[in-house]
């Protein structure tokens, strides 16, 4: 399967004349949580070496999804191509470069994706796309990325997400009656005061939290006894980075092993055990560092990513979310806290922070981006059903000064 790939790409994209310098085969996690697998390839230019430690200029990165058969990227790195003969389109224009995704990943125009946005850069045209069911938005979102030079050769090529095409399993639910939906509520709820960092402080605006209109959240309101001694926490002394290289080391596979199907670790679901005793880990280390705080906190969106458990941790107060905030990061095999994000301590080193002249109310916000709010129709998936339902997200590109009442465009 390696050589075949190898072959067909040299072939294709007029590598014939490069040399070829490695491959690996990886297992990973899909933007739904289902395990795949890809291989990497290098190729130099013939006779290039490494230039300290990087891959010198022209250098041709590509990568394959097994589990799907098609191509996902294609780079010339530092887009300097030394290719004798490139595949060329017939022109850098819209058609031709659809027709070319159209063609080489089976996806269709205006049913599995459509164009976002088009620039320009030097002698090249950028196109990104995005993916799309029955003309709706998609969350996960997928994307597309192509750079075609003034002469029709692909200079870079990257596709990633979820596009629903490429998982004909996955169930599209149709439209459901969502006449008992508050949309009044849903606006009142999701207008919240926002804290931008500035270079002399912070910037106090009211703004659309952006939210799909009937999402669950779960969150656990963490409560202690502050008289209570906190139980020890075993912080380890890893480095995070390093972590997570070892982490991408062990999901590189050899080709046998693929017929083993061992489901990437963060497909994995959380078990009520991991669950637990991540939400105590947590609550101990407030404990010990805003002991006055019990209630003031609640644990939300834990997920695994790269082998490890995350968590954001924010204050019960919508407010205090400005200048307040913690991320987790636990090691569950080890049971061990890797890394802690503290917002607060963060910005406090930046800048100083800010104080809460706020003279505009939330009500007097809501008035002035009633005529701005909007809701966008989506297909979310349903990650327990696994299944995509129809769905809508309330946004606004627009906000308010919460000290001059003046309307700020996004």
């Amino acid at each position: 399967m390696i050589q075949k790939w190898i072959a067909e790409i040299e072939k294709d994209w007029g590598l014939e004349h490069f040399d070829f310098k490695k491959a690996l085969i990886k297992r990973d996690a899909s933007a739904i949580k289902t395990t795949e697998y890809k291989m990497e390839m290098e190729w130099f230019p013939a006779g290039a070496e490494m230039e300290d430690e990087s891959n010198p200029p022209g250098t041709i990165y590509a990568e394959v999804n097994f589990t799907y058969g098609i191509l996902t990227s294609f780079i010339v790195v530092m887009s300097e191509d030394s290719r004798e003969d490139p595949p060329l389109l017939q022109s850098p224009k819209l058609d031709d470069v659809v027709g070319w995704v159209e063609l080489n990943i089976g996806l269709k125009y205006d049913s599995d994706f459509r164009l976002r946005r088009k620039d320009k850069d030097g002698d090249c045209t950028e196109y990104f796309f995005s993916s799309i069911i029955n003309g709706r938005k998609v969350s996960p979102g997928g994307h597309i990325e192509v750079k075609v030079n003034e002469r029709g050769c692909i200079v870079f090529y990257s596709l990633f997400g979820f596009f629903h095409a490429l998982y004909p399993e996955i169930e599209v639910k149709h439209e459901e009656d969502q006449s008992t939906v508050n949309m009044d509520e849903i606006i009142e709820k999701q207008v919240v005061l926002f804290g931008v960092p500035e270079e002399d402080g912070y910037q106090l605006l009211y703004g659309v939290d952006e939210e799909f209109i009937d999402a669950v959240h779960k969150s656990v309101v963490l409560f202690w006894n502050k008289e209570d001694s906190a139980e020890e926490i075993r912080i380890s002394d890893k480095i995070v980075g390093t972590v997570w290289e070892q982490f991408y080391e062990s999901q590189k596979i050899s080709e046998e092993e693929m017929s083993l199907n061992i489901p990437h670790s963060d497909c994995l679901p959380i078990s009520g055990d991991e669950n637990s005793e991540f939400v105590k880990v947590i609550s101990n280390y407030l404990k010990v560092h805003r002991p006055n705080e019990s209630g003031k906190w609640q644990v939300e969106n834990i997920e695994r990513l790269n082998g490890l458990l995350h968590a954001d941790v924010v204050p019960v107060n919508d407010a205090d979310r400005i200048v307040d905030k913690f991320r987790f990061l636990y090691d569950a095999n080890e049971h061990e806290l890797l890394y802690v994000l503290d917002k607060r301590e963060m910005l406090s080193q930046m800048n100083q922070l800010p104080t809460f002249d706020v003279k505009v109310t939330k009500d007097e916000a809501l008035e002035l981006l009633e005529k701005d709010i909007f809701f966008e129709q989506y297909y979310l998936y349903d990650f327990n059903k696994k299944v995509l339902r129809p769905t809508k997200r309330i946004d606004c590109h627009e906000f308010v000064n919460a000290v001059t009442g003046e309307k700020v465009r996004d």
